[in-house]
C-alpha cells in the first residue's frame, strides 16, 4: 500500500520549495528518487501533474488541483498530530487507579487528596480490590499490587519495599503468652492467608548463628486479605505477620505490639505501580507516578 499522505507531503514541498533537488534534502532522499516518486503518482493517478524542464518545472492544472488539495490534506494531519500531542502532554483528564486494600487505605488515600489539590485539571477513578485485574479488559491506568510482579508484558514502578512484622494485641498477649522463638508460634492461634500460602510460611533469622528458620503456621481463621487480618489481629484473634506501612500507627498507639523483634530476618513486601507497556506515557500517568515516588 502507497504512503499516500507521504506523497502528498513530498509534492506539496516540490512546489513550495520549488525544486525536485530542494525537496530531495528536506527528505533526506536523492533528486532521482523524488522524481521516480512523482512518477509512480502521475501513473496511479492517471494524469499528468508536473511539466518537468532542464532547469524548472511547471504545475499542469490538474497538477495545481492536486497540490491545493494536498496541501490542505497535509495541513489537517499536522493539525491533528500536534493536538494529540497536547492532549497527551497535558495534565488533566481522568486517571483510573486500581489499589489493594491496605495499601489504598492507609497509605493511597490521603496521597490521593493532594495530588488532586495540587493538579485541578485531574479526576481520579479509584477502586480498592486484591484481587489481579486486566489493565486493558477494566481500562485502568494503574494497579498498585505488592509482591514479586510476574507479567513481564507490563512496565511497573517500585514505590517501596515495606519490612513485614510479626504482631499481636496486647490483650490476645496477656490472654496467651509471648512467644519466645519462632517454634512457639506452632503453640499460638496465628492468622493466614487463604489461596496465598506462601504467606503463612514466616521466614526468621537465628539471632546467635543466623541460620535462617522456616516456621509454617496455622490457626482457625483464614482471611483473604490484609485488611481484614490487621482488624482481626486489633481484636485479639491472633498472631498475624503484616507490612509496616499497614500497621506502623498501631504499633505506634499501642494498639499492636511487635513479636520476636531479634528474630526478624528482614524480609519486605514489595509495593509497585504497574501500567500497559506503551511507547509513550500519557502526562497525566508519569505525574501521578512521579507525585506517588516523592510523596512516599
Amino acid at each position: 500500500m502507497q504512503n499516500r499522505a507521504l506523497e502528498m507531503e513530498v509534492f506539496v514541498t516540490i512546489v513550495e520549495a520549488g525544486s525536485f533537488s530542494a525537496a530531495a534534502r528536506v527528505f533526506s532522499m536523492s533528486p532521482s528518487a523524488i522524481s521516480k516518486l512523482v512518477t509512480r503518482l502521475e501513473k496511479r493517478l492517471g494524469v499528468q501533474l508536473v511539466v518537468r524542464s532542464t532547469r524548472s518545472f511547471r504545475l499542469t492544472t490538474e497538477g495545481n488541483d492536486f497540490y491545493k488539495t494536498s496541501r490542505a490534506i497535509v495541513q489537517e494531519i499536522a493539525e491533528a498530530e500536534a493536538k494529540i500531542a497536547r492532549k497527551a502532554e497535558a495534565v488533566g483528564g481522568l486517571l483510573k487507579v486500581s489499589t489493594n486494600l491496605p495499601f489504598g487505605t492507609h497509605v493511597l488515600s490521603p496521597l490521593v487528596v493532594r495530588f488532586l489539590d495540587e493538579n485541578l485539571g485531574m479526576r481520579i477513578d479509584l477502586e480498592f480490590s486484591d484481587e489481579p485485574i486486566d489493565l486493558i479488559a477494566e481500562k485502568t491506568d494503574i494497579a498498585i499490587r505488592t509482591g514479586v510482579l510476574r507479567d513481564s508484558s507490563l512496565r511497573s514502578r517500585r514505590l517501596l519495599s515495606s519490612p513485614r512484622h510479626v504482631v499481636a494485641a496486647p490483650d490476645y498477649l496477656a490472654r496467651h503468652g509471648e512467644p519466645a522463638r519462632p517454634e512457639d508460634l506452632r503453640k499460638h492461634a496465628c492468622l493466614t492467608f487463604g489461596g496465598r500460602p506462601h504467606l503463612n510460611t514466616w521466614q526468621f533469622k537465628d539471632p546467635v548463628d543466623g541460620a535462617s528458620v522456616h516456621v509454617d503456621v496455622a490457626g482457625r481463621l483464614v482471611v483473604n486479605n490484609g485488611e481484614s487480618m490487621r482488624h482481626f489481629a486489633l481484636q485479639g484473634a491472633g498472631i498475624a505477620r503484616l507490612s509496616a506501612f499497614h500497621i506502623s500507627r498501631d504499633l505506634a498507639e499501642g494498639r499492636l505490639v511487635q513479636l520476636l523483634g531479634p528474630w526478624d530476618a528482614g524480609e519486605t513486601e514489595p509495593i509497585s505501580a504497574i501500567y500497559s507497556a506503551q511507547t509513550h506515557v500519557p502526562q497525566r500517568i508519569r505525574r501521578f507516578l512521579d507525585f506517588l515516588a516523592r510523596a512516599i
